[in-house]
């Protein structure tokens, strides 16, 4: 199972408009090479262009602890062993829809996790630590992160990533 979160519109830095964004292209990536389920972790209310009230709403998320809501839920969990789990890093971290996620889904535990995700410069480190702390006895295999502007070109070295970690 593939489940990412991403956002299409404005991106940083360059600001260039994306019908696809960074994080579900690299999950696309990772759909192609194993097979697997994607599943979009969708917002009840979108963000919204411009890229400045995208920032602006993730730090009052961040600020005040909000968990957003999810469009829609995941349904047969149970069925997947290994489950990929991508989003973009805002503010050095993932979004806060993210730990809506985790919450929603405590049954992740019993997985095998593996991070990814998209950034700007901050790394994804973030990614992993945060679900360590929601699942700390889940097993977790190597993380990967792309800067998000290299997505597009980067199809090899995801393909790479995923053939080390079996």
């Amino acid at each position: 199972l593939i489940v990412y979160f991403s956002r299409k519109g404005e991106t940083y830095p360059n600001m260039e408009v994306l019908n696809v964004g960074h994080t579900a292209n690299m999950a696309r990536y990772i759909q192609e090479y194993t097979g697997g389920v994607l599943f979009e972790i969708e917002p009840e209310v979108s963000y919204e262009d411009p890229y400045s009230s995208v920032l602006e709403r993730a730090r009052q998320e961040i600020d005040n602890n909000t968990r957003p809501a999810i469009k829609s839920l995941l349904e047969n969990l149970d069925q997947y062993s290994v489950v990929f789990v991508g989003s973009p890093i805002w503010y050095g971290r993932p979004p806060m829809i993210m730990q809506t996620f985790y919450e929603a889904y405590p049954e992740l535990a019993n997985k095998t996790l593996i991070p990814f995700g998209t950034h700007e410069g901050s790394g994804i480190s973030s990614c992993t630590s945060t679900m360590r702390q929601y699942f700390p006895n889940a097993t977790m295999l190597e993380s990967y992160g792309l800067r998000g502007q290299e997505v597009s070109n980067s199809r090899s070295n995801v393909e790479a990533w995923l053939e080390r970690i079996g």
